[in-house]
C-alpha cells in the first residue's frame, strides 16, 4: 500500500512541477529542459504505477506491458539529464558548433525502446522478466541502455558540480539538492541492477519522492532557476577599483586582479606576503598613518576614506582608499580583517588640474585684454602730443632763416620723435597682436636687430653691453612683432638682473639645431634665478622686481613661443653664475 502511494505523490508532486515550470518560468531554457524532465519521471512513475494497480487487481495482462510506457521515461530522461547540465553550465551553449548534434544523445535510448517492444521475438532486452531484479535475466541490449544512461548521469553530476566551482567558486545549496536529489535514485537502482541489494523495480520510482522533494526545494527556495550562480573571483576582478583583505599584522588574505596590476609594478603581490612590510619597505605610503586609520575603522565602525598619493621611481597615482572593517558572520564584536578599496583617481586630479590651468589662462587674458585696451589708450595720448611736436618741427625746418646749426638740431628732434612713435607703436602691437597673427615669412635676425635698438636705453641704463651673433642667417614663419617682443623681455629682464652690480654683459646667439629649428640662446652673468620661483617662470604672471615689474614678461615669452611659433622656451640657471635661456622655432 505504501509503495502506491509514494508513487502517487511523486507523480502529483511531478505534475505540478511541471504547471509551475511552464506558467511561471515561460522564457526561461533551463526550466523547459527541466519541465521535460518531471514529464519523463511522470511517465516512469505512471507505468510503474499502473503495473502495480495490475498486479494487485489481478488483471490478466503481462507485467513487462505497462514496462513499455515505464521505459520510455527511464531511456529518454537521462540524455535529458546531461543536457540539462549543458545550460546550467553554459546558457548560451545553443551557439556552440558541436551543440547540433544532441539530438543524437536519443538514438541508444530509441534503439533501446524498440528492442524492449520487440523483446518477444528476439529476448535481447529481457531473456526472463521479472518486478524483481534478483529474478531477471538481462539480454544485451538492457547492459548496452544500463551502461549508456548510467554514464550519461555520472556526466551530469560531474558537471553540474564543476558549473558550481566554476560559476560560484562553491558547491551551491541548489546545486547540492539537485545532486543529491539525482543520486539517491540512481545509486539504489545501480545496486538493485548489479543484484548486489534485493529490491523491486518499485523502489527507483519510489524513491523519485525524495528527488522531486530536493528539486522542488532548489527551486523554489533556493532560486535555482532564477539566478546563474556567478563566482565572487570573477566579479572582483571585473571591478575598476583594487581592493586587498589584510589580517591584523598586515598579511594578505585576498586582493584582485586589479589590486595585483596595479601594483605588481612596485613588487610581486601574492597572498603570502605582508602588505605592511612591503609598504615600509618600499616607502609607497605613510604606513604609522594608514595603521591609525585602519585602527579608526574598527573602533567607530564605520567606513574611513582618505586620500594617498603613491610615489614610486616614475609611478605617481592617487588613490581615495576606503577602509572597512570586516567583522565575524555570527560575532559580529570580532573583527576578522580589513578591507582595503582604492580607487584610482589619478585622471580625475589630472582633470581638475587642467581645468585650473585653463580657468588661470582666462583670468590672464582677460588681463592682457585690459592691458591691450590701456595701452591702446595710452599709445594714443602719447602720439597725439608727439604727431603736434613733429608738425612744429617740419614748419620750423621750412622757414628760411633757419641756419645749418638749427637745421640738424630740428632733424635730431624729428628723428626722435619718429623713434617714440615707432617705439610706442610697437610696444601697442605686441600687446593688442596678442589674439591675432599676422603670418609673414621673415628674417629671425631682422628681428634680433630690431629688439637691440629697442633696448638699447635699458641695457645702457644698467652698465651692460649686448652682443649679438648671427651664425646662421635663418627665417621663420610667424608674427615677427610677437618675436621680436619675446627678445625683448629676455634681454630687458638680463639688464635689469644686473642692477647696482657693475659692469656686465649679455650675449645673443642665433644659429641652426637639429630637426630643422633655429636656437636662439639668451645669456647672462648677473647671478642666476632663485631656486624658489623656478618652478613658477613660465606658469604665472609673476615679478621680482616688485612695483617696478608687470609679471607678463617670461608667461608671455612662453605663450608666443608654444602658441604663435609652435615652438619650445627652456632655460638653464646656476645660482651665482648666470642664466641662458633656449628659444626653439621651426625654420621656415
Amino acid at each position: 500500500m505504501i509503495e502506491t502511494v509514494l508513487l502517487a505523490c511523486s507523480i502529483i508532486i511531478s505534475m505540478i512541477l511541471i504547471i509551475m515550470l511552464r506558467t511561471k518560468f515561460k522564457k526561461n531554457k533551463l526550466a523547459e529542459i527541466m519541465s521535460v524532465l518531471f514529464i519523463l519521471i511522470t511517465i516512469w512513475c505512471s507505468g510503474i504505477f499502473v503495473q502495480k494497480l495490475f498486479i494487485e487487481n489481478h488483471v490478466p495482462i503481462d507485467p513487462i506491458y505497462p514496462d513499455y510506457v515505464t521505459y520510455i521515461g527511464i531511456c529518454f530522461l537521462f540524455p535529458t539529464l546531461l543536457i540539462l547540465s549543458f545550460y546550467y553550465e553554459n546558457a548560451e551553449v545553443k551557439k556552440k558548433k558541436w551543440w547540433k548534434w544532441w539530438k543524437w544523445l536519443y538514438l541508444v535510448p530509441f534503439i533501446s525502446i524498440i528492442s524492449l517492444w520487440t523483446n518477444d521475438l528476439h529476448h535481447l532486452f529481457y531473456k526472463v522478466y521479472s518486478t524483481n531484479f534478483t529474478d531477471t535475466e538481462y539480454g544485451i541490449m538492457f547492459y548496452v541502455n544500463t551502461i549508456y544512461s548510467y554514464s550519461l548521469a555520472v556526466i551530469f553530476i560531474v558537471k553540474l558540480i564543476r558549473a558550481s566551482i566554476a560559476k560560484s567558486g562553491f558547491f551551491t545549496t541548489q546545486t547540492m539538492l539537485m545532486i543529491i536529489g539525482s543520486i539517491i535514485p540512481l545509486v539504489v537502482n545501480m545496486f538493485g541492477t548489479a543484484k548486489i541489494i534485493n529490491i523491486s523495480i518499485y523502489i527507483t520510482p519510489m524513491l523519485f519522492f525524495v528527488t522531486l522533494v530536493f528539486y522542488s526545494i532548489a527551486i523554489i527556495k533556493y532560486k535555482a532557476l532564477n539566478i546563474t550562480p556567478v563566482a565572487l573571483e570573477s566579479v572582483t576582478n571585473i571591478m575598476s577599483d583594487a581592493f586587498v583583505v589584510i589580517s591584523d599584522d598586515g598579511s594578505i588574505v585576498d586582493f584582485n586582479l586589479t589590486f595585483k596590476k596595479t601594483f605588481d609594478c612596485i613588487t610581486d603581490i601574492s597572498k603570502d606576503r605582508n602588505l605592511f612590510k612591503i609598504i615600509e619597505a618600499k616607502k609607497i605610503l605613510v604606513l604609522d598613518r594608514l595603521k591609525e586609520l585602519i585602527k579608526e575603522a574598527k573602533k567607530i565602525d564605520k567606513e574611513v576614506v582618505v586620500e594617498y598619493t603613491l610615489n614610486y621611481e616614475n609611478i605617481e597615482k592617487y588613490f581615495e582608499v576606503d577602509i572597512q572593517a570586516i567583522k565575524a558572520k555570527k560575532n559580529t564584536s570580532q573583527v576578522i580583517g580589513t578591507l582595503l578599496l582604492f580607487k584610482d583617481i589619478t585622471q580625475h586630479k589630472k582633470d581638475i588640474q587642467e581645468i585650473k590651468e585653463k580657468q588661470d589662462i582666462i583670468v590672464k587674458q582677460g588681463q592682457l585684454v585690459s592691458i591691450g585696451e590701456l595701452a591702446g589708450g595710452v599709445a594714443h595720448d602719447i602720439n597725439t602730443p608727439i604727431s603736434a611736436i613733429k608738425t612744429g618741427i617740419m614748419m620750423l625746418n621750412s622757414m628760411p632763416n633757419v641756419t645749418p646749426e638749427q637745421k640738424e638740431i630740428l632733424d635730431r628732434m624729428d628723428n626722435c620723435s619718429t623713434k617714440i612713435i615707432n617705439i610706442v607703436n610697437s610696444m601697442r602691437n605686441q600687446i593688442r597682436n596678442l589674439g591675432s597673427d599676422n603670418i609673414v615669412k621673415f628674417k629671425i635676425s631682422d628681428v634680433l636687430n630690431d629688439v637691440k635698438v629697442i633696448t638699447y636705453h635699458e641695457v645702457s641704463k644698467n652698465n651692460v653691453s649686448l652682443n649679438v651673433t648671427i651664425e646662421d642667417d635663418l627665417y621663420a614663419k610667424g608674427d615677427s612683432t610677437k618675436l621680436g617682443q619675446v627678445f625683448t623681455n629676455l634681454i630687458v629682464n638680463a639688464a635689469q638682473a644686473y642692477k647696482d652690480k657693475g659692469q656686465g654683459k649679455i650675449e645673443v646667439t642665433l644659429s641652426s639645431a637639429p630637426n630643422n629649428l633655429a636656437m636662439i640662446k639668451v645669456t647672462d652673468y648677473a647671478g642666476g634665478i632663485s631656486d624658489d620661483i623656478k618652478p613658477y617662470i613660465f606658469k604665472n604672471i609673476l615679478t621680482t622686481k616688485g612695483t617696478s615689474g608687470t609679471g607678463l614678461g617670461l608667461y608671455l615669452a612662453y605663450s608666443v613661443v608654444k602658441g604663435n611659433f609652435n615652438g619650445d622656451i627652456t632655460y638653464e640657471s646656476e645660482k651665482g653664475v648666470g642664466t641662458t635661456f633656449y628659444v626653439t622655432i621651426p625654420i621656415a
